[in-house]
């Protein structure tokens, strides 16, 4: 790195999926940038599984956008049918890439390798410099100056650096510890189930999404591979001995039963995910120059694959509103208002986010019976009109409103 900044335009803490992409695009919009992440950032990892992770078609346009989208580097596989199937048969949607002329609804990655490429990335940057293994003791705001002194604890040296910055991206998280200390309002919710991520050999239809809502929970399959696929099974509390016995084997039948005429012949089946269906959403995203970003600002139950594709459309508003001035080179500052403005775009943006969880987890997923009775008739009046089934559709992958890309349906 040509030189080591000790004050910066953003600091940007925690360095998952969301943080470090935050990172890399405001570096490149020409922002001086700090990068802080309490693990280590190890080199050339092998995972021993697949992490799926679920592109829609607007995350992969916006990668694209800005020259982020690499096959060759990222593990993934394209779907191109999406089926979704509530209690029964005759409440089914089928949606296809050609219902809106494309060539694919969105892709599943194997959420490591997206990572280490961004991570790698994120390391050629000049105007970014990154502390990994370290954590932030000390944030406060310097008044006179009108910006935030940080203390980072290098873990690995065992020294402290005091830096300071104009804005402060929180990046880091669920469980939060900066955002809890200061005292952004938040709202727990919890959905009395638990979600298991279970990665398996089988045969199925290739390049097809499954999400299926039934009694006993809300389950998805996701190939990401011609052989093999990851099934999401995220199951009411008193219906997870259905489908694992004491010493927490899978029940293979079971499971095949719920996903009948999708999958058969499940082998060499591994859990490598288990979490409580917990779920936190911020009622307000920014104070005074601190910006909540991802999981820091909400965690999305998992049904519809919506969380990180509802950030990283969050990142692309932030960056459309801190951009540089291509003509002249020059950067444009980011003001406080800047931010304000972002935050309440983003906000209009979780709203519609938050609509479709809802009605995928409060009707579709509810076994009473008006809820069953609305679900019927939702699914029916999309089926059979064609306009509703395409604007269906765009909600799903994010693409109502998209300027940037004209659909022909």
């Amino acid at each position: 790195m040509d030189k080591k900044y000790t004050t910066y335009d953003f600091v940007i803490v925690g360095g998952g999926l969301v943080g470090s992409l935050t990172s890399i695009l405001l570096a490149r919009s020409g922002f001086r940038c700090c990068l802080v992440e309490q693990n280590l950032f190890a080199q050339d990892k092998k995972p021993t599984t697949f992490n799926p992770l679920s592109l829609n078609y607007r995350t992969i346009l916006i990668l694209e956008k800005y020259g982020l989208w690499n096959t060759s580097l990222i593990k993934s596989y394209p779907i191109k049918n999406l089926n979704i199937k509530c209690f029964n048969s005759l409440n089914k949607l089928r949606f296809s890439s050609k219902d809106l002329n494309l060539q694919y609804l969105g892709y599943v990655v194997d959420k490591t390798s997206l990572h280490e490429y961004f991570i790698n990335l994120a390391k050629k940057q000049k105007r970014l410099e990154i502390f990994d293994a370290s954590l932030v003791r000390d944030l406060k705001k310097i008044l006179e100056k009108n910006k935030y002194s940080i203390t980072i604890a290098e873990s690995r040296f065992k020294k402290l650096k005091n830096i300071e910055s104009d804005f402060v991206i929180l990046s880091d998280g669920q469980l939060s510890p900066l955002r809890d200390q200061l005292k952004f309002k938040t709202t727990h919710k919890d959905y009395n189930q638990t979600s298991f991520m279970v990665d398996c050999v089988a045969q199925f239809n290739k390049n097809l999404a499954v999400q299926l809502f039934s009694k006993d929970g809300i389950f998805a399959l996701i190939p990401y591979s011609p052989e093999k696929t990851s099934l999401i099974l995220t199951l009411n509390k008193n219906k997870e001995s259905n489908f694992f016995d004491v010493q927490g084997k899978i029940n293979k039948t079971e499971i095949e039963k719920v996903f009948a005429g999708y999958i058969t012949n499940i082998s060499d089946e591994k859990v490598i995910n288990r979490y409580d269906m917990k779920t936190i959403k911020a009622e307000e995203i920014i104070k005074d120059k601190i910006m909540l970003l991802g999981n820091s600002s909400q965690m999305i139950h998992p049904v519809g694959a919506q969380g990180f594709n509802l950030g990283v459309r969050n990142i692309e508003t932030l960056i459309n509103v801190c951009s540089r001035n291509k003509e002249t080179e020059q950067r444009v500052s980011c003001c406080a208002d800047d931010m304000y403005n972002v935050a309440d775009k983003i906000l209009a943006d979780r709203e519609k986010t938050f609509e479709i969880t809802d009605i995928a987890t409060k009707i579709f997923a509810n076994s009473k019976t008006t809820s069953r009775i609305a679900s019927s008739f939702l699914i029916n009046l999309v089926k059979i009109l064609p306009k509703t089934k395409v604007s269906f559709l765009k909600k799903i992958l994010g693409l109502e409103d998209c300027s940037y890309l004209t659909i022909k349906s």
